[in-house]
């Protein structure tokens, strides 16, 4: 067993971003395989700018609360114990008042529990 955390963050500045460290915790499990997860966190008044998913995505809030916007613009609010998917080319944004936790998983044929 390992213990992981996210002492090893690096400041992201893409897309505009604001106030948000990222860590991650995993590498791709397979050449060529396009699997991560990592940690977010974002400050008080912290943005991941908008961009568009490289894969399907999915934001697994752990602490704190927050606004993601989706591909048809609608913010909606989501807080510790809700997540949020995105489709691969989806555009997407991140907000906190307050600052949040998350742990962001992305894979190629990620999909949602039917």
């Amino acid at each position: 067993m390992r213990i992981l955390s996210g002492e090893a963050a690096r400041e992201v500045r893409a897309h505009g971003s604001e106030g948000v460290t990222f860590a991650p915790l995993t590498a791709p499990i397979a050449p060529g395989a396009a699997v991560q997860a990592a940690w977010f966190r974002l400050a008080p008044g912290g943005r991941i700018g908008s961009h568009p998913a490289v894969v399907p995505q999915l934001l697994v809030v752990v602490e704190g609360r927050g606004v993601v916007v989706g591909g048809d613009g609608v913010e909606r609010e989501i807080a510790a114990g809700e997540a949020a998917y995105w489709d691969a080319g989806e555009v997407h944004e991140t907000r906190s008042s307050d600052g949040l936790v998350a742990i962001v998983i992305e894979a190629d044929g990620l999909r949602l529990r039917a």
